[in-house]
């Protein structure tokens, strides 16, 4: 495909802002999940997202940061009562879908080899229709060992068939919500004469999001998604990205003009660039260790050369100004929705993080 079409085609779509919740680490608790996803709700951020671990740890939370910061995690564990907290992903979304009115429900992403299709075809078929239809529904093979994951080990289940395993839970789960009586057979799931209702509001299914730069994620993309969760990747990686994407679905016979382009992106605001990234860098520190092996499958030769730098470069860390001209480079390189994760040491400070940027930054794409 043309560099030319390609963006013309991907530019026709308006910018979507999403913020992750805080579901998980030091700051998470019923309130703090209460509190930030109704805010987002009446912000006007586009999605909300929660993110899905069963086993989570105290190394994890002190470098796997999505909801929070360094700071957040060291003040925690000096109290006495620090336990390393996670709350389960679907459980989030049910909750959420009945204290929310208009945003979207976003998973980012939920771990298939780790799900019974059945039983979680019908959780998530029934949060899009007690929400009104508003699951965003991303799917993956599970976490790299490389980033502390331990999942697999402590479950039991085999990191290496772990892609056709996701494979096989996600052609179940679909022929449940298109088929009033469903069958399915194969290596992993086996089922006959299954019926399971209601289905999901939204037809075929919710929209599905898979993320991942490896040939397996971008073969599994090119399969099932409406859009691509990115991690990592700055605007300058983006065009020939999405080419070769783009390339796997027509070859499949697939239509690309529906489909979006998203990222999985830190955020920080701060009154000057420099101020930004000083009071953020402590996190952004830890991620070299938390997300080992994540960056760098984009650039030449498949590993980056300087992580830290990647991991800069592929955030949105300063000034409202700078941030809003960073997010014309990626919607103008053909990325335009973003899962954003905020840095903060507080759920105050979160509010108040996404309330300027709906208010700096967000305003110069509401007429695109």
């Amino acid at each position: 495909m043309h560099p030319e079409l390609l963006r013309r085609i991907v530019m026709q779509k308006d910018p979507r802002f999403g913020v992750r919740v805080t579901c998980a680490g030091p700051l998470s608790s019923p309130s703090a999940l209460r509190k930030s996803a109704i805010a987002a709700d009446q912000l006007g951020f586009d999605t909300l997202w929660v993110h899905d671990y069963y086993v989570w740890n105290k190394l994890l939370d002190s470098v796997h940061i999505s909801c929070g910061s360094k700071e957040s995690f060291v003040a925690a564990v000096e109290q006495a009562d620090y336990e390393p907290t996670f709350f389960e992903s679907i459980t989030n979304l049910a909750y959420l879908a009945g204290i929310t009115d208009r945003i979207r429900l976003g998973l980012a992403v939920l771990c298939l080899p780790y799900r019974e299709p059945i039983v979680t075809a019908k959780q998530l078929a029934c949060i899009d229709v007690l929400s009104g239809g508003r699951l965003e529904l991303g799917i993956g093979q599970g976490a790299a060992k490389s980033t502390h994951n331990v999942e697999f080990e402590v479950m039991d289940i085999s990191r290496g068939t772990k892609v056709r395993h996701t494979r096989e839970v996600f052609e179940a789960m679909r022929t449940i919500w298109t088929e009033d009586v469903a069958t399915f057979h194969g290596d992993f799931v086996n089922f006959d004469n299954a019926e399971v209702f209601p289905k999901p509001l939204q037809k075929p299914c919710p929209p599905i999001w898979i993320g991942g730069s490896a040939e397996k994620s971008q073969e599994m993309i090119a399969d099932y998604a409406d859009g691509w969760l990115s991690f990592w990747l700055s605007p300058a990686q983006f065009p020939q990205a999405i080419d070769s994407l783009f390339t796997r679905m027509e070859n499949k016979g697939r239509d690309t003009d529906n489909f979006t382009v998203g990222t999985e992106i830190h955020v920080y605001l701060a009154d000057t660039t420099e101020q930004a990234r000083s009071e953020a860098e402590r996190t952004v520190l830890a991620f070299e260790e938390g997300y080992e092996g994540t960056t760098g499958i984009m650039s030449e030769g498949g590993k980056s050369a300087d992580m830290l730098a990647e991991i800069w470069n592929s955030s949105l860390i300063g000034s409202p100004e700078d941030v809003g001209d960073e997010i014309e480079r990626y919607i103008e390189a053909g990325c335009t929705a973003f899962e954003m994760k905020f840095i903060y040491q507080s759920v105050d400070q979160l509010i108040e993080q996404w309330d300027r940027f709906q208010s700096e930054v967000a305003p110069r794409f509401a007429s695109r």
